[in-house]
């Protein structure tokens, strides 16, 4: 039998994600909510499914699980209402706008015995997935410094919602969110966080963030609502006996450096994607799903990297270090 799925929303990530779970055996979409309904239509088309609301995609008897890529503030309002008519639940990042939502979502799909995966999909990224491999092999030593950056054109000119922060979170819940996610999954916890920011005209803003460890590595990260030539990400991870380098940019977009030798030379060029990062995710959920088994990012995970960027958040306003300790 396949999973049939419902998509809530139909921008990049909505579309996306419909794509994706059209391109995976086993997977069918069935059903495509918009506001209003006719924003719906094309997508639906494509997809060989019907146009319907969120709540009736909620409730539906005919959809196995709910793909949640509306505005980042009704998260929760779809997801809990899915959870409860007894759907698997995917749900874009970040988990929700505030902690307690994202505790009701948690407690929703925990009450109803689903499946509550939330999508950081940079866990997914060829780049990012090899870095966790060399670190987690040792090849690059000792994680010292790590910088990572992270830019978009300014959102809110395409979204107006974006331009609300009560709504979105800002660049920080939209897109340092990735990266913070990331530093958890590289190191673990951190110990303390000290950020800025900067909001200008026309939707412009910008983040950095400081992430502390009690002994290594001192992570600094950027994200950025002002690249006016479009999206990039890039990072540097150095230690005591490597340094691997990604930039989207490039022509060869990540590259290990290591002292010449007979180890083997002191670049390594790596090509990455062969097919969109966004697909893994959904043909992994999927999988796991049919064998019983929890996603690479549940619920519980999404709401301690959603806590952290709250913190961030936190610090840049008060101005103040903030102890970190993640939510259980």
């Amino acid at each position: 039998m396949p999973l049939r799925v419902g998509v809530l929303g139909t921008g990049f990530a909505g579309s996306m994600h419909a794509h994706s779970a059209l391109a995976i055996d086993g997977a069918q979409v069935v059903a495509v909510a918009a506001v209003p309904l006719t924003d719906a239509t094309s997508l639906a088309k494509e997809c060989g499914a019907r146009v319907a609301s969120a709540e009736e995609i909620c409730a539906a008897d005919d959809i196995d699980l709910v793909v949640v890529a509306t505005p980042t503030y009704l998260h929760a309002q779809h997801a809990i209402a899915a959870a409860r008519a007894g759907k698997h639940v995917f749900c874009e990042k970040p988990l929700a706008r505030t902690l307690a939502d994202a505790e009701a979502m948690v407690r929703a799909a925990d009450e109803a015995r689903v499946t509550l995966a939330v999508g950081h999909v940079v866990r997914f990224f060829p780049e990012y997935r090899q870095a966790k491999e060399l670190l987690d092999a040792g090849t690059l030593g000792k994680p010292a410094i790590v910088t990572m950056t992270r830019g978009n054109f300014a959102v809110g000119s395409a979204r107006g919602w974006y331009l609300d922060e009560d709504k979105s979170g800002g660049v920080v819940l939209d897109l340092m969110l990735h990266d913070l996610d990331t530093v958890r999954w590289w190191f673990g916890e951190p110990s303390r966080i000290y950020a800025k920011r900067f909001k200008g005209s026309g939707g412009l803003e910008y983040a950095l963030a400081t992430i502390r460890y009690d002994e290594r590595p001192i992570v600094q990260i950027e994200a950025s609502w002002a690249e006016h030539s479009g999206f990039r990400t890039g990072f540097e991870l150095r230690g005591d006996r490597g340094m691997l380098v990604h930039d989207s940019r490039a022509a060869s977009p990540i590259a290990l450096q290591s002292p010449s030798g007979p180890a083997g030379p002191a670049m390594m060029a790596t090509p990455t994607l062969h097919e969109t990062p966004y697909l893994v995710q959904l043909r992994d959920l999927f999988a796991r799903i049919a064998r019983g088994e929890p996603p690479l990012v549940d619920g519980p995970e999404g709401l301690r990297s959603l806590a952290l960027g709250l913190a961030v958040i936190r610090s840049a306003d008060t101005g103040e270090v903030v102890n970190w300790k993640a939510p259980q």
